[in-house]
Protein backbone atom coordinates (compact mmCIF):
# COMPACT_ATOMS: atom_id res chain seq x y z
CA UNK A 1 0.00 0.00 0.00
CA UNK A 2 1.90 3.09 -0.41
CA UNK A 3 2.45 5.41 1.80
CA UNK A 4 1.18 8.97 1.86
CA UNK A 5 2.14 11.98 4.25
CA UNK A 6 -0.71 11.47 6.48
CA UNK A 7 0.53 8.17 7.09
CA UNK A 8 4.24 10.12 8.53
CA UNK A 9 4.15 10.75 12.14
CA UNK A 10 5.58 14.13 12.72
CA UNK A 11 8.01 12.65 15.52
CA UNK A 12 9.24 10.28 12.09
CA UNK A 13 10.51 13.13 10.39
CA UNK A 14 13.75 14.30 10.70
CA UNK A 15 14.31 18.65 10.15
CA UNK A 16 16.48 19.66 7.51
CA UNK A 17 18.85 20.84 10.54
CA UNK A 18 18.99 17.48 12.12
CA UNK A 19 20.20 16.49 8.62
CA UNK A 20 22.97 18.98 8.62
CA UNK A 21 23.65 18.17 11.75
CA UNK A 22 23.82 14.55 11.09
CA UNK A 23 25.65 15.31 8.04
CA UNK A 24 28.68 17.65 9.78
CA UNK A 25 28.98 14.71 12.63
CA UNK A 26 29.53 12.43 10.19
CA UNK A 27 31.73 14.49 8.18
CA UNK A 28 33.87 15.22 11.39
CA UNK A 29 34.03 11.73 13.02
CA UNK A 30 35.24 10.41 9.32
CA UNK A 31 38.02 13.25 9.70
CA UNK A 32 39.43 12.63 12.74
CA UNK A 33 40.08 8.84 11.97
CA UNK A 34 41.84 9.81 8.68
CA UNK A 35 43.80 12.69 10.32
CA UNK A 36 44.71 10.36 13.07
CA UNK A 37 45.53 7.22 10.01
CA UNK A 38 47.56 8.99 7.81
CA UNK A 39 48.45 12.64 8.89
CA UNK A 40 46.96 16.25 7.74
CA UNK A 41 49.35 16.55 4.45
CA UNK A 42 47.99 12.74 3.26
CA UNK A 43 44.12 13.27 4.01
CA UNK A 44 42.52 15.25 1.59
CA UNK A 45 38.97 16.70 1.23
CA UNK A 46 38.00 14.22 -1.21
CA UNK A 47 39.41 11.22 1.02
CA UNK A 48 37.13 13.07 4.06
CA UNK A 49 33.93 12.90 1.31
CA UNK A 50 34.70 9.59 0.49
CA UNK A 51 34.96 8.17 3.87
CA UNK A 52 31.88 10.35 4.96
CA UNK A 53 29.58 8.99 2.18
CA UNK A 54 28.69 12.88 0.57
CA UNK A 55 29.96 14.64 -1.94
CA UNK A 56 33.25 16.74 -1.33
CA UNK A 57 31.41 19.84 -2.19
CA UNK A 58 29.50 19.07 0.79
CA UNK A 59 32.93 18.99 2.98
CA UNK A 60 33.90 22.02 1.83
CA UNK A 61 29.97 24.22 1.93
CA UNK A 62 30.15 22.95 5.38
CA UNK A 63 33.66 23.57 6.72
CA UNK A 64 34.98 25.91 3.99
CA UNK A 65 38.91 24.39 4.38
CA UNK A 66 40.91 21.75 5.26
CA UNK A 67 42.08 23.44 8.67
CA UNK A 68 38.64 24.51 9.28
CA UNK A 69 38.04 21.06 9.65
CA UNK A 70 40.64 19.66 11.78
CA UNK A 71 40.34 22.68 13.83
CA UNK A 72 36.71 21.40 14.38
CA UNK A 73 37.38 17.41 14.53
CA UNK A 74 40.24 18.59 17.53
CA UNK A 75 37.50 20.78 19.44
CA UNK A 76 34.90 17.94 19.08
CA UNK A 77 37.66 14.69 20.53
CA UNK A 78 37.91 17.32 23.27
CA UNK A 79 34.90 17.93 23.79
CA UNK A 80 33.49 14.58 23.84
CA UNK A 81 30.51 14.82 21.95
CA UNK A 82 28.58 17.62 20.33
CA UNK A 83 27.22 20.27 22.37
CA UNK A 84 29.07 19.61 25.27
CA UNK A 85 29.87 23.17 27.37
CA UNK A 86 32.96 25.06 27.79
CA UNK A 87 35.47 23.18 29.86
CA UNK A 88 35.29 25.93 32.35
CA UNK A 89 31.61 25.34 32.74
CA UNK A 90 32.09 21.47 33.10
CA UNK A 91 30.70 20.25 36.84
CA UNK A 92 34.13 18.17 37.33
CA UNK A 93 36.00 22.03 36.59
CA UNK A 94 33.64 24.33 39.16
CA UNK A 95 34.03 21.19 41.50
CA UNK A 96 38.22 21.50 41.11
CA UNK A 97 37.83 25.20 41.45
CA UNK A 98 35.79 25.31 44.57
CA UNK A 99 37.44 22.50 46.21
CA UNK A 100 39.03 23.34 49.64
CA UNK A 101 41.63 20.61 49.51
CA UNK A 102 44.28 21.27 46.64
CA UNK A 103 45.25 17.40 46.79
CA UNK A 104 41.69 16.64 45.49
CA UNK A 105 41.33 19.84 43.77
CA UNK A 106 44.56 18.86 41.70
CA UNK A 107 43.35 15.09 41.83
CA UNK A 108 40.10 16.23 39.71
CA UNK A 109 41.85 17.92 37.29
CA UNK A 110 44.38 15.35 36.51
CA UNK A 111 41.41 12.82 36.29
CA UNK A 112 39.07 14.82 34.06
CA UNK A 113 41.95 16.61 31.79
CA UNK A 114 44.09 13.69 31.27
CA UNK A 115 40.61 12.34 29.72
CA UNK A 116 40.22 15.12 26.98
CA UNK A 117 43.74 14.36 25.96
CA UNK A 118 43.07 10.49 25.48
CA UNK A 119 40.22 11.82 23.13
CA UNK A 120 42.63 14.59 21.62
CA UNK A 121 45.72 14.00 21.59
CA UNK A 122 46.28 11.27 18.99
CA UNK A 123 45.50 14.26 16.72
CA UNK A 124 48.28 16.22 17.93
CA UNK A 125 50.52 15.09 15.40
CA UNK A 126 48.03 16.36 12.52
CA UNK A 127 48.07 19.89 14.23
CA UNK A 128 51.20 20.02 14.44
CA UNK A 129 52.20 19.24 10.68
CA UNK A 130 49.29 21.77 10.01
CA UNK A 131 50.57 24.69 11.79
CA UNK A 132 53.86 24.45 10.39
CA UNK A 133 52.26 24.89 6.68
CA UNK A 134 48.79 26.75 7.25
CA UNK A 135 48.45 29.97 8.60
CA UNK A 136 45.21 29.83 9.99
CA UNK A 137 45.92 26.08 11.91
CA UNK A 138 48.92 27.41 13.52
CA UNK A 139 46.97 30.32 14.68
CA UNK A 140 44.39 27.66 16.15
CA UNK A 141 47.68 25.87 17.85
CA UNK A 142 48.32 29.22 18.95
CA UNK A 143 45.13 29.55 20.69
CA UNK A 144 44.58 26.83 21.89
CA UNK A 145 47.94 26.64 24.30
CA UNK A 146 46.61 30.46 25.18
CA UNK A 147 43.15 28.63 26.28
CA UNK A 148 45.05 25.97 28.17
CA UNK A 149 47.65 28.07 29.96
CA UNK A 150 45.20 30.79 31.02
CA UNK A 151 43.03 27.75 32.64
CA UNK A 152 45.34 26.41 34.65
CA UNK A 153 46.30 29.63 35.94
CA UNK A 154 42.66 30.18 37.55
CA UNK A 155 43.60 26.62 38.91
CA UNK A 156 46.77 27.69 40.37
CA UNK A 157 45.04 31.21 41.90
CA UNK A 158 42.38 28.80 43.58
CA UNK A 159 45.31 26.84 44.77
CA UNK A 160 46.75 29.94 45.94
CA UNK A 161 43.73 31.37 47.87
CA UNK A 162 43.33 27.93 49.84
CA UNK A 163 47.41 27.99 50.77
CA UNK A 164 48.40 24.92 49.27
CA UNK A 165 51.31 26.50 46.99
CA UNK A 166 54.42 26.56 48.56
CA UNK A 167 55.78 29.83 49.27
CA UNK A 168 57.97 30.26 46.88
CA UNK A 169 55.93 29.51 44.19
CA UNK A 170 54.29 32.57 42.52
CA UNK A 171 50.77 31.44 40.26
CA UNK A 172 52.43 32.25 37.35
CA UNK A 173 55.56 30.12 37.71
CA UNK A 174 53.06 27.37 39.12
CA UNK A 175 51.07 27.92 35.60
CA UNK A 176 54.02 27.47 33.94
CA UNK A 177 55.08 24.33 35.00
CA UNK A 178 52.14 22.72 34.64
CA UNK A 179 51.67 24.18 31.58
CA UNK A 180 54.90 22.40 30.74
CA UNK A 181 54.27 19.06 32.43
CA UNK A 182 50.52 18.25 31.69
CA UNK A 183 50.19 18.27 28.19
CA UNK A 184 49.80 16.56 25.19
CA UNK A 185 53.46 15.82 24.43
CA UNK A 186 53.95 14.31 27.56
CA UNK A 187 50.59 12.18 27.89
CA UNK A 188 51.55 10.99 24.03
CA UNK A 189 55.38 10.28 25.07
CA UNK A 190 54.23 7.73 28.45
CA UNK A 191 50.96 6.50 26.91
CA UNK A 192 51.87 5.88 23.44
CA UNK A 193 55.30 5.59 23.27
CA UNK A 194 56.48 3.99 26.75
CA UNK A 195 53.26 2.15 26.83
CA UNK A 196 51.89 3.07 30.46
CA UNK A 197 48.28 2.60 31.23
CA UNK A 198 46.51 5.41 31.44
CA UNK A 199 46.01 4.74 35.40
CA UNK A 200 49.16 4.65 35.57
CA UNK A 201 49.80 8.13 34.01
CA UNK A 202 47.56 10.11 36.11
CA UNK A 203 48.57 9.19 39.21
CA UNK A 204 52.06 9.97 38.41
CA UNK A 205 51.21 13.55 36.95
CA UNK A 206 49.07 13.45 40.34
CA UNK A 207 51.81 13.53 42.12
CA UNK A 208 54.80 15.22 39.84
CA UNK A 209 51.99 18.28 40.15
CA UNK A 210 51.52 18.10 43.84
CA UNK A 211 54.78 17.64 44.54
CA UNK A 212 56.16 20.69 42.16
CA UNK A 213 53.08 23.04 43.54
CA UNK A 214 53.21 22.48 47.40
CA UNK A 215 56.71 20.67 47.84
CA UNK A 216 57.43 17.53 49.33
CA UNK A 217 54.56 16.89 51.93
CA UNK A 218 52.61 13.88 52.18
CA UNK A 219 49.25 14.32 50.07
CA UNK A 220 45.57 13.74 51.59
CA UNK A 221 45.04 10.26 51.74
CA UNK A 222 41.89 10.45 50.32
CA UNK A 223 42.57 12.98 47.67
CA UNK A 224 42.19 10.22 44.75
CA UNK A 225 39.12 8.40 46.27
CA UNK A 226 36.49 7.09 43.60
CA UNK A 227 38.58 8.51 40.72
CA UNK A 228 39.88 6.24 38.19
CA UNK A 229 43.50 5.94 39.54
CA UNK A 230 43.11 5.82 42.96
CA UNK A 231 44.89 2.55 43.44
CA UNK A 232 47.84 3.81 41.90
CA UNK A 233 48.75 6.16 44.78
Amino acid sequence: MACTMTDVKPGDRISRRDRARATRLRILTSAQSLFVERGYAATTMDDIAAASGVAVQTVYYTFKTKASLLREAVELAGAGGPGEPAVEDRAWMRQAMTEPSGDRAVAIAVEHGVDIYARAAPLWPALHAAAITDPDAATYFQSLAARRRAGMGQLMRHLEQIGFLRRDMATDRGADIVFALFSHETYLALTRDAGWPIEQYKAWMWDTLRTQLAGPVEPAPDAAQGLSFESFT
